[in-house]
Parts: structure tokens; sequence; C-alpha cells
């Protein structure tokens, strides 16, 4: 079987999901909005910075809930279509382009980067992401992240829980989206999409796409963080509760600058 390479993906990688992004990913972000919003409340925190704020499904939750927050992402259509969110509730929130392993935006409590964003860079962009963003917080700010868990999905047939197959109708236009992955030992986890569009009952548009995502193991991620300026303070599953070295799909890190 020939080796996948991954490489850190690009400003348009979201451009052929962006105007869907919310409605196959709305629900599913309360979970880990609602354990934010606890852990941020525990410690504290009042300004937090988001670097791959997407659509804004995280800002406008916290935003909400009374913290003063601020997003970045590297996708121009995200950013516009969170500008627009955000213009229509008339909510005033500083949204701007920006890449995670460079943008300066200031001083933080807490920086967050949700739903496996670091896993659209290779290893070497995140440890200089890591960097940037202690650079980005303030002494003793939180840094909190989650990323798909590779000793889970190297598990069994985990691997195959990862296959969606999502429809979703808005304003006479059908969307679906069919995927299914595969994952190396090396963490590196390729997912290959077909998309589905019709308006109606035109002649339906289908499109198909590749991606990689760089996967780790909790110890992997513990060591590149306290490499690199960090204490973890805490590693568990997406709603807050006890992580499972292969019972648990995702980790979620809690790091604190040091």
């Amino acid at each position: 079987m020939k080796k996948i390479l991954h490489k850190s993906a690009n400003s348009i990688h979201y451009n052929k999901e962006a105007q869907t992004y919310d409605s196959f990913n709305e629900e599913s972000s309360r979970t880990i909005n609602t354990f934010l919003e606890k852990l941020f409340k525990k410690h504290k925190i009042k300004t937090i910075l988001d670097l791959t704020c997407g659509t804004g499904l995280q800002v406008f939750w916290l935003q909400k809930k009374g913290f003063e927050i601020t997003g970045f992402d590297i996708s121009p259509k995200m950013i516009t279509l969170a500008k627009q969110k955000s213009k229509k509730d008339n909510l005033k929130i500083k949204f701007s382009k920006g890449d995670m392993r460079i943008t300066q935006a200031g001083k933080f409590d807490a920086v967050i980067t949700i739903f496996n964003s670091i896993g659209h860079l290779t290893k070497q962009d995140f440890k200089k992401t890591i960097k940037n963003i202690h650079k980005n917080l303030e002494t003793t700010g939180l840094y909190v992240f989650d990323i798909f868990n590779l000793e889970y999905l190297l598990e069994r047939d985990n691997i195959t829980k990862l296959t969606i197959d999502w429809l979703k109708k808005s304003n006479n236009i059908t969307s679906r989206e069919i995927q299914y992955s595969t994952i190396d030992s090396d963490g590196v986890l390729a997912s290959y999409d077909i998309y589905h569009e019709q308006e109606g009952n035109k002649q339906p548009k289908i499109s198909h796409a590749f991606q990689t995502l760089q996967v780790y193991n909790k110890s992997q991620l513990k060591e590149l963080l306290e490499s690199n300026g960090f204490k973890v303070i805490k590693q568990c599953n997406m709603d807050g509760s006890r992580f499972y070295e292969t019972k648990t799909e995702r980790i979620v890190t809690i790091a604190k600058k040091i």
C-alpha cells in the first residue's frame, strides 16, 4: 500500500464546504461548546482568541455566554460567512483572515482551535502553531483544542465509525455528503468525499474531494506541548468526561502557558 503524505491545508481547503458547514456541524458543536463554557467560567477566563473560527460556531456561543471573543480563520469564505452572521444578529465581533501558525492578535486569557483544526497541519507546522499560540496568551493562559485519538482509530475496525452519510435540505436545495476514511500507523488519516447537490428536480451536481489529517495519541500531544512552553492540565472527552486510550474518539487537551 502506497504511503499517503500529509501536507498542511491551504486557504481554499474549505471553499466547497463553507456554505453547508453550519448545517452539518451546528448540532454536534453543542457538546464541545457547553464544555468550553463551563471550563472558561471555572478558570475565570474573560478574553478568548479563536484562531480557527470557521463560520463562528464556537465564537457566537461563547460571545452570547458573556465572553469577549475574537475570531480568525485561514479561509476567506468561512470568515465572510461569519461576518454575515454577525451583522445579521447585530453583534460586534471581530472576524479576520489569519493563519494559526503566524497570526499575532494580542494577549488573551485563552486560545482555542476546535474540531480537528490542528490536524490540517503537518507535525512541524503544529509545533510552529504551538509557539505562536504561546505568544498570543497572557501569563498562565489556556490553550484548548481537540483532535482525533490515534489509538482509538487504530483499534480494531473503529476507523469505519468515521464513515458519514449526511443529508440536509435548505431553500429547495438538497445537499448530501458521503465520506469514508483510512488511517496508518504514522497517524495520517485520509478521507474520501462525494458531494451531491440538487436544486429542486434539476440535474444533481456531483463532485469529489480528498483530504488528510495528522492525528496524534495522548502522549504525543503532551510531549509536543510540554516541549514548547506549556503544561498539560487535563486531557478528556469532548464533554469533559474521562478519557480512555482505545475507547475515546477525540482528545480534548487543556494546556496552561508556563
